[in-house]
């Protein structure tokens, strides 16, 4: 039995996008050419590789044993290529990086000094909750994950962590921003809250909070736009719940403040520098690591 890894190269990015049409679409191809090669590939291989129904297209078990083979030649691929560019030094090259929100101002002060060091490697970084990080490290869509609260898991590998309590962030002019105090967890459902959902790591350490402390939180607004939690809190709309990293400058131009909330969930709030383990990083994102462990602020 033999198959063309063309082919599953299709395959592959017809069960990554969800459907034909949307391979089509990222491949700049027709979707009868996506079509052809999938077909290709289950003669080839004797079985079927979707479930086709009226809701879209779901791989077979046979389908995720190829996905799975793919995965790894990318991935083999990846290091063969890697070894390559080592032997030329770090002179070119591709980061991937996922994070969330809230942490894009301390990664840009700790990129900068790679970034002059290597102004010709490039970059892109995705904006997700926290099993949207975590998925893409593991399937190595990106090198370098920052995520907050990660359960342990044993494909991942934790490089550095840092305790980051959570804070109520609010206006100066929000009654809670006089608390002498802390907070405690029940007064937050007295507040109107903007929130992000249940895949972000703060939601996930509120919700673990709300079966210790046996009541419930509902938010006033949900959002996954960082910017727009941070706009709602200074425009004294809402408030929101969020590391004090996460809004640095504005603590320090005082249009929020950060009230302490007396709840052990929250003060023991957790950031993660994270990569899959197992996998070999080239010398680029390896580096680049190694700065983001030791000079990234949330990190120190």
């Amino acid at each position: 039995m033999k198959f063309n890894d063309l082919n599953v190269g299709y395959f592959f990015e017809a069960a990554r996008l969800g459907g034909v049409r949307a391979a089509a679409d990222h491949l700049n191809v027709a979707p009868s050419v996506v079509s052809r090669h999938i077909r290709q590939l289950e003669d080839d291989l004797g079985t079927l590789l979707f479930e086709r129904h009226k809701k879209g297209m779901t791989p077979t078990d046979a389908g995720h044993v190829v996905l799975d083979y793919y995965r790894r030649h990318i991935t083999e691929q990846e290091a063969v290529i890697l070894s390559l560019e080592e032997m030329k030094g770090i002179h070119r090259g591709h980061i991937g990086i996922v994070t969330g929100g809230g942490v894009i101002d301390d990664l840009l002060e700790a990129s900068k000094t790679f970034s002059q060091q290597y102004p010709n490697i490039t970059y892109s970084i995705g904006i997700h909750g926290t099993n949207e990080i975590v998925s893409a490290i593991i399937a190595d869509k990106a090198h370098i994950g920052i995520v907050f609260y990660s359960m342990p898991n044993p494909q991942l590998r934790v490089h550095r962590t840092a305790t980051q309590p959570l804070y109520a962030i609010a206006a100066r002019g929000h009654p809670l921003a006089n608390a002498k105090q802390p907070i405690s967890f029940a007064r937050l459902t007295q507040e109107k809250l903007i929130m992000p959902d249940i895949s972000f790591g703060v939601r996930q350490i509120l919700r673990d909070a709300e079966k210790k402390e046996r009541c419930q939180i509902t938010p006033y607004i949900e959002s996954n736009n960082f910017a727009v939690m941070v706009e709602y809190a200074i425009a004294g709309e809402a408030i929101t719940i969020q590391p004090k990293f996460s809004v640095r400058k504005e603590l320090e131009n005082g249009s929020l403040v950060a009230i302490p909330i007396q709840q052990q969930n929250l003060e023991q709030a957790e950031l993660h520098l994270i990569t899959h383990q197992g996998r070999r990083l080239g010398e680029a994102p390896a580096r680049l690591l190694e700065i983001i462990s030791r000079t990234m602020p949330a990190f120190l």
